[in-house]
């Protein structure tokens, strides 16, 4: 009887390592995820500052 309850015991404890480990994998996904996205702004805002000095590039020159 013991033994079957360390069993269990220790089948309970891979069974939570097992779901901990799938949460952090969850969570560096989410992570990554959100760098790219922030990656993507990032681009699009230099995209835009360098229209913008182009733009004014032209009007110092007039």
């Amino acid at each position: 009887m013991v033994e079957r309850d360390s069993e269990d015991i220790k089948s309970k404890k891979r069974q939570l390592d097992i779901i901990r480990r799938e949460r952090d994998s969850i969570l560096r996904l989410l992570n990554q995820a959100r760098l790219a996205n922030l990656n993507k702004e990032v681009e699009n805002l230099i995209q835009e500052f360098d229209r913008l000095d182009a733009v004014l590039s032209e009007e110092d020159s007039y």
